[in-house]
């Protein structure tokens, strides 16, 4: 992966729970042409546990091919058990992949022992690299620095984390024992400028997923070495994240996402329409950061 913004990309539903593929490849080439150095498709924001098994395979097959081959293409496949991974990993083998990503198993708190024996099994079960997503915050259990370690020694498909841990970034950037090619993405979104300062130059955040001309541009001004205006765009980005969850989350996010252009519900079904003191909320910000034209 090269350095970069990595989108968690939204997927667009009909409301029976199909893919509207349309919308889908739209917003990958938006993505691409901003700049991406890498998509995810099924993360969090991509509300990959809410999709239905006989659909999973489906959008990880429209992402790789709206993807063109253009960027590397990560799926998300969190699950709570082995078994269930499996079954939903196991009609991705022949897909041009990069790398399949997890989070240690939810629902119930696992121990440190338990989430090692889950990435080994995933291991097993897969030709395709894996990464972990480290989200204590909804997994319930965190994956820590030394578990990395041991994972890079013993699991030969285990190419990298994304995380929000900068300390087990700084650690995992002096380590002699991390190969070149191990993969660190940063998901700490309100610290992207200060991180990448320091050479923690690949990001990833489903913000970005609706956020592409301040997200360019943020990229673009740190990469020449303008870090004050590079703040104002990454403050553009947070300030609309605040404006969703002062507005209910996922209501907020999907109604961007169509006032962009993207079709489709981006939300788990059971979420409550959005009001209308919300919608103008979401609106105004989104033409006051320079994402939506009035």
């Amino acid at each position: 992966m090269k350095k970069g913004f990595v989108p968690a990309l939204g997927t667009p539903l009909t409301k029976d729970g199909e893919l509207v593929r349309e919308s889908f490849a739209k917003q990958i080439d938006d993505q691409i042409k901003a700049g991406a150095s890498a998509i995810l498709c099924m993360g969090t924001m991509g509300i990959e546990p809410f999709i239905r098994d006989d659909v999973y395979a489906d959008v990880a097959k429209a992402a790789v091919e709206a993807a063109k081959g253009r960027v590397p293409v990560y799926v998300g496949a969190m699950d709570v058990s082995l078994a269930r991974v499996k079954k939903r990993i196991e009609k991705l083998e022949e897909l041009d992949i990069e790398g399949l990503v997890f989070t240690a198993p939810y629902y119930s708190p696992a121990t440190p022992a338990q989430v090692m024996n889950f990435f080994r099994g995933i291991a097993g079960m897969t030709k395709h690299n894996i990464l972990a997503y480290d989200l204590p915050v909804v997994a319930q259990a965190k994956i820590t620095y030394n578990m990395v370690l041991e994972l890079i020694k013993t699991v030969p498909n285990f190419k990298g984390i994304k995380s929000a841990d900068l300390a087990m970034f700084r650690n995992l950037a002096l380590s002699p024992d991390v190969p070149s090619d191990f993969v660190t993405v940063y998901s700490g979104l309100d610290t992207f400028d200060v991180a990448y300062k320091w050479g923690i130059d690949k990001c990833l955040d489903g913000m970005l997923s609706c956020t592409p001309k301040n997200t360019s541009e943020m990229f673009s001004l740190m990469n020449g070495g303008d870090y004050a205006a590079a703040a104002n765009r990454l403050d553009n980005i947070v300030s609309l994240r605040d404006v969703f969850v002062a507005n209910d989350l996922w209501p907020s996010f999907n109604y961007a996402m169509n006032l962009l252009g993207y079709d489709g519900c981006f939300a788990p079904d059971y979420v409550s329409p959005i009001t209308e003191s919300a919608k103008s909320a979401v609106r105004a910000e989104l033409i006051r950061i320079g994402e939506l034209t009035e």
